[in-house]
């Protein structure tokens, strides 16, 4: 398995059956990002210019050039859908270009190819005046092999090297346990930092930080390879989110994991956090759901929150007294 195949796999690992877009996502990567090496970078960074300029973020990656041209939806093409339009702008813009002759051929080769495929021939635009699955399988590989180009969306050769096998799996399952840790751990502190101590946190933000604290401490007290400063600076940037928890979270695996494995690796850890996601939505849902109390859990909130020594820490961090 590459690493490109390891993104895309990790973000749809453990998603929810009953959940229809999450069930439709897993299809889109396994039979297209994945056999065509979609960049998650790019695609995330695509969608983002597709949907408007709400909803880009700040990263390293950079929307693909054919996705620039897409961004305004009159000059979009009809029938294409956006998850389509982000992985393949390239493909899309070679279809839309087509015309008279060559056009008739195309649509033509297209359905010949869909219903090879199985594709009813009756269903080759689904219920949404969408092109079907099979029609846009075909077109992928018809542009492939009429133009010989590679795909705008590629992933970048070192991200396709195969790895070792045993190494990988390894790294896996442990990757996805510190998901689940960090989501879990910062969720259940938060939750009793405002349970026990609400009256003394100005809002959400620092009950982040202190939440992220508990959990991070050997990371930002004993090892000092993630600062105070950047645990204030993600729950900052976390506040105002629809749930600052999560998005809390997920900033916070980005600093666990550089710091676990260096900073030269960020934009790929900030992307495989990114589509791991809703991994922490679950997370942080059944974290919440769960009326357990864990002893341990307020031992270290009560602690840190009474203890005279950690004084300067709650002043720095601008818990009340």
């Amino acid at each position: 398995m590459n690493i490109n195949t390891r993104i895309w796999e990790n973000s749809i690992k453990g998603l929810p059956a009953e959940d229809l877009q999450a069930v439709r996502f897993a299809h889109f990567a396994r039979e297209f990002f994945i056999p065509d090496n979609v960049a998650p970078g790019i695609y995330l960074a695509n969608v983002a210019v597709l949907m408007g300029p709400d909803t880009q973020q700040e990263g390293d990656a950079v929307p693909s050039p054919s996705a620039v041209q897409l961004a305004d939806p009159r000059q979009r093409p009809l029938a294409f859908p956006t998850w389509f339009m982000a992985a393949y702008p390239d493909v899309v813009l070679w279809f839309a270009g087509r015309e008279g002759l060559d056009r008739a051929s195309t649509d033509a080769e297209l359905a010949r190819r869909a219903t090879a495929s199985g594709a009813a021939a009756g269903h080759l635009v689904d219920d949404e005046g969408l092109l079907a699955h099979a029609v846009l399988r075909a077109l992928v590989d018809m542009y492939r092999e009429q133009t010989g180009a590679v795909l705008e969306c590629s992933a970048p050769v070192e991200d396709l090297a195969e790895e070792n096998e045993t190494q990988q799996e390894d790294q896996s399952i442990t990757a996805q346990q510190a998901v689940d840790l960090v989501a879990a751990g910062v969720t259940r502190y938060e939750r009793e930092l405002a349970t026990a101590f609400g009256d003394r946190f100005a809002g959400v933000r620092e009950r982040l930080v202190v939440a992220g604290l508990l959990q991070l401490g050997y990371y930002v007290l004993v090892d000092h390879v993630i600062p105070l400063a950047t645990l204030i600076k993600a729950a900052d940037e976390s506040a105002d989110a629809e749930d600052a928890v999560v998005e809390f979270v997920e900033r916070l695996e980005v600093e666990v994991f550089c710091a676990e494995g260096g900073e030269r690796e960020r934009r790929k850890v900030e992307e495989a956090c990114h589509l791991l996601r809703s991994r922490v939505l679950d997370i942080v849902g059944i974290a919440r759901a769960s009326l357990d109390e864990d002893p341990a859990i307020s031992a270290a909130t009560r602690n840190f929150m009474d203890q005279p020594q950690f004084k300067p820490l709650r002043q720095a961090i601008g818990v009340r007294d």
